[in-house]
């Protein structure tokens, strides 16, 4: 640092005072005072040398100093203990320490990729907001850090690595992470059925197959099982041990299915998944709202439920329909007690309404009305699929149209104190009305769609059953039970009817006793089949475009037919699933898929005739519904989307054969 004496106030204030005194003294003595001058003036020149060479010293001291700072730092770099390399343009090696060259069996690594070398850098690019990366060497984790630098010799970016041997503590995290429990919640989902249906001598020998089958697949591997109930079950297993499981896909619920070869009911299980939490009352809440979601999708299926995420395994049989009518009747009680203690009522189905959405509608509106509430229906749009049924209803229900509001009307109106009941759907974003759900804490759900990972939660009841054919059956049953002398108007009848023919094909799928049984209330309520017939009739252009999509579908892995609907028109979803259903009566086909336009988004159609489930394959792009019934949206192109689902087609497919191989 320069000397603080030589600051240019002090060497003027040195001056300034011989020179002063030479003024004075001229007054008194000339010669003096030239004397006084002359050596203030030698003294100028002495400091202005002094100060020069102590500049030159100075210089020299820096310039030693950073050679010798230079020096010391590449004899630092090249014997530090830990790898080191250098590259250019993000890419190739230009320079590397002993260190990082023992991490590998190659010779001469200068010009080599780093990227060829380290595959994990393949999509590095090495940026500022992304300055660490785990690698594993050899069988060891190193954690990259880099710095990115111009060179002055060619102005070129080099970037400069160095990595730190982190193995300890990622063997400590894998050890923590093996060890972490695993809790699983295990329900036998037909015990009564299965119970009533096994003869006398038998069912102990049943009950105790089933729990030797549970106990063994987890004692086996180090776990725990207690029995708490008849038909339940709680697990606990270390993670390591899980993964066995989780990579034989729950072969445990194949095992049980195979227990009871000679009766016409076969035992299934559901299992609910928690592997994530704080500690074990978080893991086994997870579980908890996991075994809830398998059992709400038909049963027969383990659920994983991985913080916000959720993983499904089985579910391809069919939902077993439940002969016992006792849900049914409680559920209604308590909807009643709800609609009693609350201000007012909005019914709302999923967006892009069919028959079954807008029929149930009409349906809890005759319940709610029959309990002097106001009932209205969130209805955004008249889509084609419901155009005969809406016009029906409005002219034979005078005061229907006055209390069918859109989303924003409700949203005016809606109050704290009101009930929200939604209907054939289960998911916040489908909904008409998704705004309406923050109006108030009171929402109930009827469904029978099988339940996603974005369902709605905390409805204060949620009547979610896979085993109906339509949520049209489901209100059925439960007016039944509204009030003893409970009827509804013949027309209310006839779109709840409706909205079972449609959803069960003219009851050729998903029909059970239960089905019948709620079409033969309907018929004592008035509904006319022949009314029905004729809600159900296409206009030309609609049936002209469906022969249109069937004459130039393909057929996918022998027994897919794949079409497509290039129109983006009114009803072009309708077109579609109308010609998906027609697509299965092709000779070989057993499930079918058809693409069309649909409010910029690509809509997918799928039907199956119960061999392939159409469920799991949209539920690998972001749909769902049932075995035979599913759909799904995608925001791309046409082209696009059909490339996906050809993806999700064949990895349905695999998975099936990586099972069947298993077995």
């Amino acid at each position: 640092m320069k000397n603080k004496f030589f600051h240019k106030n002090n060497f003027i204030i040195l001056l300034s005072i011989p020179l002063v005194l030479s003024i004075v003294i001229f007054l008194y003595n000339k010669i003096l005072a030239l004397v006084f001058l002359l050596l203030t003036v030698g003294l100028y020149f002495y400091l202005k040398n002094l100060e020069k060479n102590m500049q030159y010293k100075f210089q020299s001291y820096v310039e030693n100093l950073e050679h010798d700072f230079t020096t010391i730092t590449k004899d630092i770099i090249f014997d530090m203990p830990f790898p080191i390399v250098v590259i250019e343009d993000k890419k190739d090696i230009k320079w590397y320490n002993s260190e990082f060259k023992d991490l590998f069996e190659e010779d001469k690594l200068v010009g080599t990729s780093i990227k060829k070398l380290i595959p994990s850098f393949t999509n590095e690019k090495f940026e500022d907001e992304d300055r660490i990366k785990l690698v594993e060497l050899n069988g060891r984790y190193y954690e990259f850090y880099f710095n990115n630098v111009l060179s002055k010799d060619d102005g070129k970016e080099l970037t400069f690595l160095y990595a730190i041997d982190n193995t300890y503590d990622e063997n400590i995290k894998g050890l923590f992470k093996d060890k972490a429990l695993v809790i699983m919640t295990i329900y036998i989902d037909n015990y009564q059925d299965l119970r009533a249906s096994t003869p006398d001598r038998d069912r102990p020998i049943v009950f105790a197959e089933i729990d030797k089958l549970v106990n063994d697949e987890f004692t086996t591997l180090g776990g725990m099982v207690r029995k708490y109930e008849n038909d339940k079950y709680i697990a606990i297993i270390e993670r390591s041990n899980f993964e066995i499981i989780y990579n034989s896909k729950f072969e445990i619920l194949d095992k049980v299915r195979e227990v009871v070869d000679d009766s016409s009911i076969q035992p299934t299980l559901s299992i609910g998944v928690g592997v994530h939490g704080d500690n074990p009352l978080e893991i086994y809440n997870d579980s908890s709202m996991a075994i809830d979601i398998a059992l709400s999708r038909g049963g027969d299926q383990a659920v994983i439920k991985v913080e916000d995420n959720l993983e499904y395994f089985g579910g391809k049989s069919k939902a077993a329909e439940k002969t016992s009518k006792v849900k049914s009747r409680v559920i209604s009680h308590a909807l009643r007690r709800l609609i009693d203690s609350s201000s007012d009522v909005f019914i709302m189905g999923h967006e892009n309404p069919d028959m079954d959405s807008f029929g149930s509608c009409l349906g809890i509106y005759e319940g709610v009305r029959s309990r002097d509430k106001k009932a209205y229906i969130v209805l955004n749009s008249v889509t084609p699929a419901i155009k005969n049924i809406y016009n029906k209803s409005i002219n034979d229900l005078e005061e229907l149209e006055s209390f069918i509001k859109t989303e924003d009307e409700a949203l005016n109106i809606i109050k704290p104190s009101s009930l929200i009941i939604i209907v054939d759907n289960h998911r916040r974003n489908s909904t008409e009305g998704p705004k309406l759900l923050s109006e108030t804490e009171q929402i109930v759900i009827i469904d029978h769609h099988r339940r996603g990972a974005d369902y709605i939660k905390d409805a204060t009841i949620s009547y979610i059953e896979p085993y109906a054919s339509s949520a049209s059956e489901l209100v059925t049953e439960m007016l039944n039970y509204f009030d003893d002398d409970f009827e509804a108007r013949s027309t209310v009848a006839e779109g709840l009817l409706a909205g079972i023919t449609v959803d069960t094909k003219n009851f050729y799928y998903q029909t059970g006793v239960r089905t019948f049984e709620a079409a033969s209330m309907l018929k004592r309520w008035g509904a006319d089949s022949i009314t029905i017939k004729q809600m159900f009739k296409d206009d030309f252009e609609i049936v002209r475009y469906k022969s249109e999509v069937i004459s130039t579908s393909n057929i996918f892995m022998e027994e897919i037919a794949i079409g497509r609907f290039e129109r983006e028109i009114d009803g072009s979803s309708l077109i579609a699933s109308q010609a998906a259903d027609d697509l299965l009566n092709i000779e070989g086909v057993k499930a079918s898929f058809v693409l069309t336009l649909s409010n910029n988004k690509i809509h997918i159609s799928g039907r199956s005739l119960g061999d392939i489930s159409v469920q799991l394959i949209m539920e690998k792009i972001g749909g769902g519904g049932h075995l035979t019934a599913a759909a799904t949206q995608i925001e791309t192109s046409i082209d696009e989307a059909e490339n996906i689902l050809k993806n999700a087609i064949e990895e349905y497919y695999k998975e099936e054969e990586d099972e069947g191989n298993s077995d």
